[in-house]
């Protein structure tokens, strides 16, 4: 296995956005927690909080990493990648608002969208469809939090 073709651009182009969309990420879900869980209540005062946020970072370094070796992108998996950008940041604000109903539901759109581009990108360069892996973990994460959310009182 030979290493893939970089488009430079296009790999600054969306490593700015899915830092960026990264950064809002843990912006937002700071507060983000199940009730009576102390230990999440405690996690922004954790060491681990930084190693977290870094593997947090990585995984979507990766992401824009998937998505700069298949460029140039037809128009379905350009509009994937961009939603694989923009759903988890209507994921965190519908469950900051308390809506954990509407947040599972565009959880599971998230995670769907994420493998369907996914598997796109693996068609044509199999290492970016793996380096998907990292993001499409944050999804099921999400969606078991919006799950648990949605489920506790």
């Amino acid at each position: 296995m030979s290493e893939p073709t970089v488009n430079r651009p296009a790999l600054a182009l969306w490593m700015i956005a899915s830092l960026a969309v990264a950064a809002l990420l843990l912006w937002l879900g700071v507060g983000l927690h199940p009730p009576g869980a102390e230990s999440a209540r405690t996690l922004p005062a954790s060491p681990l909080t930084g190693a977290m946020g870094f593997a947090f970072l990585l995984a979507w370094a990766a992401f824009a990493y998937a998505a700069s070796i298949t460029t140039p992108h037809r128009g379905a998996e350009h509009a994937g990648l961009w939603a694989s950008l923009l759903l988890p940041l209507a994921v965190v604000v519908l469950l900051g608002a308390e809506q954990s109903l509407f947040a599972l539901l565009l959880a599971a759109v998230w995670l769907a969208t994420l493998i369907w581009t996914a598997w796109t990108l693996a068609r044509r360069e199999a290492l970016a469809g793996l380096m998907m892996l990292p993001v499409i973990g944050s999804a099921i994460a999400s969606l078991l939090l919006s799950v648990t959310l949605w489920v506790l009182p």
